[in-house]
């Protein structure tokens, strides 16, 4: 029996949460960090997702984070989306000197191929006017139907502000079967140098794009 789901907005509190969840979600198959230093990183990439993001939800089940969605959509506030972004990452940098994310030589070996696999991901991205960010279910309640809710959110969300398509960076670690059985397309696939850097072997990236025309007359139910 699938439970009770309310959601929310996520706020920066809920952001160590939301680390744990994706750390459960997303295991980090490396032999470059410890135990210890895999949360830390995950924590440092959950609020990277979070200062880029302008769509925060976070569904709720049995009175807990049972999932989360962060989103982009861009919108016609640019200035003041921009100042939101400069403000977190400002704060992210504050917590990387004083070493919050481990240790920061390690970190800053990540610079490479972080900014590799932007790059890959830009040249191999189709125009849309929305990206999904961090999207993640914890694992105890996958097969619930909470990806479901929350991808239907950030859908109906999206059609507010007339967005025509929404895309969604992955690999082949994650769980890339999700976005297909909701209707994406897989539109490229490269290898993504930051995911192969920490595995120590090549990974494929994905990306995925969700024509919202082809929605129509799909009901969506949250």
């Amino acid at each position: 029996m699938n439970p009770s789901i309310s959601f929310r907005c996520c706020q920066r509190t809920d952001l160590p949460v939301c680390a744990s969840i994706a750390v459960e979600a997303f295991p980090l198959n490396t032999s470059r960090f410890t135990r210890e230093e895999a949360s830390k990183f995950m924590q440092a990439q959950i609020d990277g997702c979070y200062a880029i993001s302008n769509y925060y939800e976070l569904a709720i089940a049995d009175g807990e984070v049972a999932g989360l969605l962060f989103g982009r959509v861009r919108q016609k506030s640019v200035l003041i989306d921009m100042c939101q972004t400069l403000k977190q990452w400002l704060l992210i940098s504050v917590r990387f000197l004083l070493g919050r994310y481990g240790s920061r030589r390690k970190l800053i070996r990540l610079i490479k191929p972080s900014l590799q696999s932007l790059g890959a991901f830009r040249r191999n991205m189709p125009a849309s006017e929305a990206e999904v960010v961090l999207f993640a279910a914890a694992p105890k309640y996958q097969g619930k139907g909470i990806g479901h809710a929350l991808m239907d959110r950030f859908v109906r969300h999206a059609l507010r502000y007339k967005v025509k398509a929404i895309l969604v960076p992955t690999d082949e670690t994650a769980s890339f079967w999700f976005y297909e059985r909701y209707g994406f397309r897989r539109w490229a696939e490269y290898k993504d140098p930051l995911e192969s850097y920490l595995a120590d072997r090549p990974i494929k990236g994905f990306i995925y794009q969700l024509l919202l025309c082809e929605l129509e007359g799909q009901e969506l139910k949250f």
